[in-house]
């Protein structure tokens, strides 16, 4: 059964750089769940999305998010190539813009999608989508010397400003870490079995996001990186949408910003040579409460093929 396929650098509108994704089209086959995770386990990237038939004909699409070990009710970086991806097949010549329904697990997602229709198909577009959830804070107040043992960085280097470590969910949970500055940002080395102790210790999850003010961009607001553990060992991801859902939870309790829109770029992947940019608005009413969040970023085909199985 021949199974087309794109992959998708997201976050980025450079090749081979952001974070890839394999977009595989389900909607004139079927592939049982757990041959949906093999794929994924297969391709080997943070994440590869399915799209499968809707469940609402009225809808663009229906998406199976999958990590190597495990299927996703929502992630970032999937939804934004996916976006792109849908566009893509529907575009006129010149610029266009349109709107894409997209069925995830955790509810109706709405994208906002501009493309190029004079470049070739391969290239890419931006998309941006609003949250279907507000972050909310879980409560949680850890050791600081543990934090730091278990990212590898000396107790000073845990918060900067007002910031201190917090667990938020955006959509997906994150312990959201603030870190002193640039420097300790590119210089944390999890202990494997500390970290894993510490961070998946019975919270029901174990997604680390570790953010600070310093940037290497200039029009960045934060630089920011992401871990988990797997086995003994800690992994990283170049960028994550999600990640940056929850960062907006921290964003508002600790900076508080003023009534209105404000657009931030969140650097990610640096370390990695992976470098992306995900945009987040916040909006927030004249109480001081957020209103609404937006994530958006670019995506560009790399590679196409088609899955024989």
């Amino acid at each position: 059964m021949p199974l087309p396929y794109r992959i998708y650098d997201v976050f980025t509108d450079t090749p081979l750089a952001g974070n890839p994704l394999a977009v595989v089209d389900l909607r004139q086959s079927d592939l049982s769940d757990d041959d949906q995770q093999k794929v994924a386990k297969e391709f080997n990237l943070s994440e590869t999305v399915f799209l499968v038939p809707t469940l609402n004909p009225v809808h663009t699409a229906r998406l199976r998010i999958y990590t190597p070990d495990r299927e996703l009710p929502f992630a970032g970086h999937p939804t934004i190539g996916a976006a792109v991806a849908l566009a893509r097949e529907s575009i006129a010549d010149g610029l266009s813009t349109g709107l894409v329904l997209m069925e995830e697990k955790i509810g109706l997602i709405r994208a906002a999608v501009r493309v190029d229709g004079e470049q070739s198909d391969r290239d890419g577009g931006f998309a941006e989508f609003d949250l279907v959830t507000k972050p909310t804070e879980k409560e949680w107040t850890p050791d600081k010397d543990d934090v730091a043992l278990a990212l590898g960085l000396a107790p000073q280097q845990i918060g900067f400003e007002n910031h201190v470590p917090t667990d938020f969910d955006g959509g997906m949970p994150y312990f959201c870490v603030p870190v002193h500055d640039l420097e300790a940002l590119n210089s944390v080395q999890p202990n494997g079995p500390l970290f894993a102790q510490l961070f998946a210790g019975g919270r029901g999850h174990d997604s680390v996001y570790m953010y600070t003010r310093e940037t290497v961009g200039a029009d960045s607001a934060f630089a920011a990186r992401m871990m988990w553990p797997v086995g003994g060992a800690v992994r990283e991801d170049p960028a994550t949408g999600s990640g940056v859902s929850s960062l907006a939870g921290a964003i508002v309790k600790f900076d508080a910003p003023m009534e209105g829109r404000h657009r931030l770029v969140i650097e990610q992947g640096f370390a990695m040579g992976r470098p992306s940019q995900i945009e987040l608005e916040l909006e927030m009413d004249a109480a001081g409460d957020l209103s609404a969040a937006r994530l958006g970023g670019n995506a560009v085909c790399v590679a196409e093929g088609t899955l024989s199985l």
